[in-house]
């Protein structure tokens, strides 16, 4: 293999190891967002605000390392639809580490404040997205597009316990007029633990484009 063939093999190689640890970064900051807001540990919330800066960074390199590939190298076929995939599956996990960030200023902007209700619906929210999340990684790093299918019908789960934990939610607000700011605040984090499982199946349609070249709706 000729110098410039074994660098860009290479550099392929970079940008998978690069894409699986900014996906390491935001399941944590998923574990801890949801962690944080359950125990109200507002320094616990304010890492993971802080941590959000290395989540861009690692994001920047992967989309400067796509941006190159695609200018240089010319990549063909399958290589083209890897280097494709893995800008916008980047994109994807840039935005569910913005909504973990959302999810702990909840959390930083509450302290000393008593939790209007046991929050029961919310934490299984945040543990299927990070499991969905470990999956669809496993799936991307296998070029496994029958697993990343599966991976998808985990989000019937999120809706489920979204439209659960949105209707308590509202009745507590209703009926005790004096939370709504408290309870506006826990209707958002719903929100925005719904939306990462959105953005987990739009990584796992990206997966099943890059193995099979097809696109497919999966959420």
């Amino acid at each position: 293999m000729s110098p410039y063939r074994e660098r860009y093999r290479r550099e392929l190689h970079e940008l998978k190891d690069l894409t699986e640890d900014l996906a390491n970064q935001v399941n944590s900051a998923i574990d801890n967002s949801v962690i944080a807001l359950c125990d109200s540990n507002v320094e616990l919330a304010r890492e993971v605000i802080k941590q959000d800066e290395k989540v861009d960074d690692q994001s920047q390199k992967i989309e400067n390392l796509c941006m190159e590939l695609l200018a240089l190298q010319q990549p063909m076929a399958k290589d083209l639809r890897r280097i494709i995939g893995v800008l916008k599956i980047g994109i994807d996990l840039e935005r569910i580490g913005d909504l973990a960030v959302d999810v702990a200023r909840v959390t930083a902007q509450s302290k000393d404040k008593i939790p209007i209700t046991k929050l029961e619906y919310i934490p299984r929210m945040g543990e299927i997205d990070r499991n969905m999340l470990t999956q669809a990684m496993d799936a991307l790093m296998r070029g496994d597009a029958d697993l990343a299918r599966q991976v998808t019908k985990w989000d019937y789960e999120i809706d489920g316990l979204y439209v659960k934990a949105r209707d308590k939610l509202l009745k507590i607000i209703i009926e005790r007029p004096e939370v709504i700011n408290q309870g506006t605040s826990l209707l958002m984090v719903n929100r925005h633990l719904e939306r990462i499982g959105d953005h987990i199946c739009n990584i796992c349609e990206t997966v099943v484009y890059m193995v099979e070249a097809k696109r497919e709706h999966l959420n």
